[in-house]
């Protein structure tokens, strides 16, 4: 068998913001694979391309870097490639994708990439803007002075964009370029297996910054130690002598960007505006989510009323109807809410705006134990908490990423509202506050306020537990606005939902099956006196045949395996006003918050989509021990405020569980809000009792 040939890495590296991505969505369309490395929260993009004579590479997209010095684990993960010379994809050739309107800051990476000894080529984005701010750069001079390819693009104007793709498929040369002379660290690294005389002195002294244990002597390693401080003034340095040979700036008036700031940061107004367009996005967000949602609920409904009426009653139906579509729904269901709210995240991002955002809330954040970049994932998750943790991938700092993704789900969620409308609509008052205001809006409103307060509190807290191990401080570049770019947004929408799909989704299915079957079974014993019972109540007249299945219904699944968790959890329920029944529906809705109105309709033995009826027998309903209405004030209160604190939602766990990956923070998480949900629901319940 013919040995598969290694096809040559291909390397695109760049600063934040410099266009880097929208190139690589540029090359590779929508044939590229998105991987988290194993304990990090960083992806690397990569796909196979292929040029139009058939040569093929390996093409890379590394997150954004200011420089291979990193200040945190998932940054020194990302630049492990680069670093390590015997990584299983280590760079053939790095393409250093450069924001020409800060050729100093930018051209730091590219020193320090060079000084690897990598083949490198430079890309100088953003031309069009670079022209408008008076940066003009002598190509040909550059490229004398540094001895590689250079040349300038504007990925929005489509400038040179050929070329980028034929950059490509060529070979990188090695920099004669040296802004930076490190010491030789070979005869001091001793405490290592490594045979460092295959590096040069720059790549040991990389190998040393990673490993300061192989530093033999104390004295030894504060060579190096000091030399990382003092490496970054040195190329800045040499970076401001070659580009006084290469760049000149002429005089210019201030840019749109720069006068639009002044306004959209100010300190008053600048809160005010992005509150407006908040509401706007979220206003949207469950207004255009409404009509692909109905769509696909309607089209379940359909497969499951198909489904019912021709396939044999009995497992097989029950496992297609309940299980399988339950499962599918559960999955699907989601995606128009998370296209359409990272549709509005990628345009406020793509435009610029969003590092306006996050740097006016970033004090305000840090108060609780989070940063600007924490606030639209907050946010975000009074729509679905699913995107909205799925949002934090733009979190640097890991604790306060992590911090975000514990707190999002105590933000009331779209699915916690069917609860919400149904508990308010039986509660047993009717009056006005203040003669102006009715009860249920207020009370509606409170549930909301709850859960922020909530998840204010939670941040705080978990920001003592937490230990931050990576550097705290707040950088981010303020980009240049501009006009976002469809294509880029599209392709971010499409890798979003199949990520969800392909990876939660898979999670999904395997808890609603699990959860299936423990409500359609328990002992055979059982059930078949069960079924036999109504069969004889039937005979005898007692019953229609239609209150024959809700009863059997019901009782099956009273006696089901959930239904017997369901009366063993009920003393530990009891004192939040809770029976078994509502046990059951707890478990059931389990896998979406929402099935807890279709889980008390079968309890009851009445249809869901009666909801009339469904209110006026909880409404009927009298507590055999204190013969008043079980539904009081008190349990319908205490109920609402488990639903709002619980995590009661298993595709937020999945969701939990694939950004962190690891199940030790949706098992915490779980835990924690559940003793959150017990504890509130236990005081309101013993207040208006």
């Amino acid at each position: 068998m013919k040995k598969e040939e290694k096809l040559p890495n291909v390397y695109l590296a760049g600063n934040p913001n410099c266009g880097k991505s929208s190139i690589f969505n540029i090359i590779t369309g929508l044939q590229q694979k998105t991987s988290n490395v194993p304990g990090t929260t960083i992806e690397i993009r990569s796909s196979v391309v292929k040029s139009n004579n058939g040569k093929a590479v390996k093409l890379f997209d590394l997150p954004g870097l200011y420089s291979i010095n990193p200040v945190s684990k998932d940054e020194q993960i990302a630049c492990e490639p680069l670093l390590n010379p015997e990584h299983k994809n280590y760079p053939d050739h790095v393409i250093v994708v450069a924001d020409m309107t800060n050729l100093k800051r930018n051209l730091l990476l590219f020193t320090q990439i060079s000084d690897l000894s990598i083949p490198v080529s430079l890309v100088l984005n953003m031309a069009d803007i670079a022209e408008k701010k008076g940066v003009d750069v002598d190509i040909e001079r550059l490229e004398k002075e540094l001895g590689i390819i250079v040349f300038k693009t504007s990925v929005r104007k489509g400038l040179n964009i050929d070329k980028i793709k034929e950059l490509v498929f060529k070979n990188g040369f090695k920099s004669h370029f040296k802004s930076y002379e490190p010491p030789s660290l070979k005869q001091f690294v001793t405490n290592t297996d490594i045979d460092i005389s295959k590096f040069n002195d720059y790549q040991a002294l990389q190998l040393a910054y990673r490993n300061t244990e192989i530093v033999g002597a104390k004295a030894h390693r504060k060579i190096f130690e000091e030399q990382r401080a003092m490496e970054v003034m040195v190329r800045y340095k040499s970076i401001d002598k070659l580009l006084s040979k290469t760049v000149k700036i002429k005089d210019r008036s201030k840019l749109f960007s720069e006068k639009a700031d002044i306004i959209l940061t100010h300190k008053i107004g600048g809160y005010l505006i992005f509150l407006i367009i908040l509401a706007v996005i979220f206003q949207s967000v469950f207004k255009l989510a409404e009509y692909p949602m109905s769509l696909i609920e309607n089209m379940f409904n359909y497969l499951g009323n198909f489904f019912t009426l021709n396939l044999e009653k009995g497992i097989f139906q029950s496992l297609v109807v309940n299980g399988i579509l339950a499962g599918l729904s559960g999955v699907i269901t989601f995606i128009p809410q998370i296209v359409i709210l990272f549709f509005f995240l990628a345009i406020i991002e793509d435009s610029g705006y969003m590092a306006r955002v996050s740097f006016i809330l970033d004090k305000v954040m840090k108060k609780f134990g989070m940063n600007g970049k924490s606030v639209l994932p907050i946010i975000s998750g009074a729509a679905c908490a699913i995107p909205a943790i799925m949002s934090t991938r733009t979190i640097e700092n890991k604790r306060d990423r992590l911090i975000t993704i514990l707190v999002t789900p105590f933000i009331s969620c779209s699915a916690r509202l069917p609860v919400y409308i149904m508990m308010i609509s039986i509660i047993p008052i009717d009056y006005k506050i203040l003669g102006i205001f009715n009860h249920k809006g207020f009370l509606l409103m409170a549930m909301y306020i709850l859960g922020v307060i909530t998840s204010l509190i939670a941040a705080v807290v978990l920001s003592k537990v937490i230990k931050n191990t990576e550097h705290s401080g707040f950088i981010m570049e303020m980009p240049n606005y501009q006009i976002p770019r469809l294509k880029n947004i599209a392709t971010t929408c499409y890798i979003k939902a199949k990520s969800f799909i392909w990876e939660a989704g898979k999670i999904i299915f395997i808890i609603s099956m699990i959860l299936w079957y423990l409500t359609s079974f328990g002992p055979s014993n059982k059930i078949h006196n069960i079924e036999q019972n109504i069969a004889e109540k039937v005979m005898k007249g007692e019953l229609s045949h239609e209150q024959a299945n809700s009863e059997l219904m019901s009782e099956k699944q009273k006696y089901s395996y959930a239904g017997y968790f369901g009366r063993s959890i009920e003393p530990f329920i009891k004192p939040l006003g809770f029976d078994w029944r509502i046990g059951i529906s707890l478990i059931t809705s389990f896998i979406a918050r929402e099935v807890f109105v279709g889980s008390m309709a079968t309890i009851y033995g009445t249809s869901e989509e009666n909801f009339v009826n469904i209110r006026e027998k909880m409404q009927s309903e009298i507590n055999p021990e204190t013969n008043q209405p079980f539904f009081s004030i008190a349990t319908c209160l205490s109920l609402m405020v488990f639903y709002a604190l619980a995590m009661q939602c298993a595709s937020t766990l999945a969701v939990v569980y694939k950004e962190t990956k690891r199940w030790k923070w949706p098992i915490i998480q779980f835990v924690l809000m559940g003793i959150t949900a017990w504890l509130a629901s236990f005081v309101t319940y013993n207040i208006f009792f």
